[in-house]
């Protein structure tokens, strides 16, 4: 089921994009040395890059379940269609024999 316009991705963007926001503007007013404070923003790049690649991965995975689905539906509709126009024609030829 669908969540708005964007559904679940939409959100999780959404969400990320807020923590990204968060993080970094709690990092820059924390009261601590300028050192530290790069390196806890080196940290929480890092660990953004490591969920947009798990979320990336994740978006794949469901992109390529969703095209194999799509593939095996079209390839039954297919046979189905084939095996009806098969026995449309047999059934002309019948009636032309007859």
């Amino acid at each position: 089921m669908e969540n708005g316009r964007y559904g679940a991705m939409g959100l999780l963007l959404t969400f990320m994009a807020g923590c990204v926001v968060g993080g970094t503007a709690g990092l820059l007013y924390a009261p601590q040395s300028g050192t530290r404070t790069r390196r806890r923003i080196a940290d929480f790049a890092e660990d953004v890059r490591d969920k947009a690649g798990d979320v990336t991965e994740q978006a794949t995975e469901k992109f390529q379940k969703a095209t194999e689905q799509a593939t095996e539906k079209f390839q039954k509709a297919t046979e189905q269609a084939t095996e009806k126009f098969q026995k449309a024609i047999e059934r002309g030829r019948n009636l032309v024999n007859v």
